[in-house]
């Protein structure tokens, strides 16, 4: 009897931690576009943050963006710092720089979250293999050895880190979606919906983290799903007419004839009601040239809305925020980032119907 009962007990923790697949099926034409979206359709009103780099060092871009306790935390894509600033004032608290070879310094920033639970700051530092925490105020903690390499990571409970490598690994490590203690140890799987064609290393990773869970954004298969410490609920599987094809992502070095005409997923945010996405489409002629289209999807009805257009209807002045990045707060407030001025990054805040 006892016997059956353990047997019974890890049957329902391995079913506990598989992926759970009832996704809507939603199909994408990028060339389907109306004239614009209006924030009106997805939002209740506008404010804006002026954050101060008072140290006058410029921000080559906004990489990441986190929200907590009144701080805020921007990742530098231009040299991978982290910024800490004063949620109410603007006030640049302290710049973690990279690239210091202390033992409380930043190698390579390789992902960077939040711990919410401890009011932490965590770094994978992919430059010697480390997991490093902070305090908010940007003072060294500790710093944790990691046998494997990912791609992020989210922290969704006090003690362990959910870690995210969509990439076939040959083996040689865990892939997928996986749950660890901060040490490192005691791996459990979450999702291993990898294949040997899933080699596509698009950086950065997408995700939105809500509370005690991450909506989560599979470029390999284009699918958005639910992650939590132990498990993953697939929502939704994109058949975008313009993707790239998995096979092509498989592929060592892509040219620019495989990318021509194709398009990926560049940012996202999802909410209880929408889903607003950004997409990037090569054109072979110009690498360069960033063409970007949205879709915004209603959850309710399903209706989709493309348009190369995202129009701010609701400010008097029409304030525009030139920027392709989309930032999620939390389930009723998104994010844009104007960070084109070298002593300022502005923050358009979306408050959601």
């Amino acid at each position: 009897m006892y016997k059956q009962l353990i047997t019974v007990c890890c049957l329902c923790l391995w079913a506990a931690c598989q992926r759970t697949d009832n996704p809507q099926e939603t199909e994408v034409d990028l060339n389907e576009t109306e004239a614009e979206i209006a924030y009106s359709g997805f939002a209740e009103s506008v404010e804006y943050v002026t954050l101060n780099l008072t140290d006058s060092l410029p921000v080559g871009g906004v990489e990441r963006l986190y929200f907590d306790s009144g701080r805020i935390f921007v990742e530098d894509s231009g040299n991978g710092g982290i910024l800490i600033f004063d949620g109410e004032s603007g006030r640049l608290i302290k710049r973690m720089e990279t690239r210091g070879e202390g033992p409380e310094e930043i190698r390579l920033t390789g992902a960077f979250c939040l711990n919410p639970y401890k009011r932490q700051l965590c770094v994978f530092d992919k430059g010697d293999m480390k997991i490093k925490t902070y305090d908010y105020e940007g003072n060294f903690l500790a710093a944790t050895p990691t046998e494997h390499f990912f791609l992020d990571m989210a922290c969704l409970e006090g003690e362990s880190m959910t870690c995210f490598y969509p990439i076939y690994a040959s083996h040689e490590q865990p892939e997928g979606v996986w749950s660890a203690d901060l040490s490192g140890h005691r791996i459990r799987q979450i999702d291993s919906h990898v294949t040997e064609d899933c080699r596509f290393h698009y950086f950065p990773m997408i995700y939105n983290r809500g509370g005690d869970c991450t909506y989560y954004y599979d470029r390999n298969w284009d699918e958005l799903s639910a992650v939590t410490a132990d498990s993953l609920r697939l929502l939704y599987s994109f058949h975008i007419r313009q993707a790239i094809p998995l096979s092509v992502k498989g592929k060592r070095d892509l040219s620019p004839q495989d990318l021509d005409e194709r398009a990926i997923v560049h940012h996202f945010a999802c909410s209880e009601h929408f889903i607003l996405m950004s997409f990037h489409t090569f054109h072979q002629s110009d690498m360069g040239r960033k063409d970007f289209t949205w879709m915004l999807l209603d959850r309710r009805t399903g209706q989709k809305t493309v348009s190369k257009c995202l129009k701010n209807d609701l400010t008097d002045t029409g304030d525009k925020t030139e920027t392709h990045s989309l930032f999620y707060k939390d389930n009723r407030t998104w994010v844009r980032v104007d960070d084109s001025a070298d002593d300022t990054i502005r923050l358009e805040i979306l408050h959601l119907r």
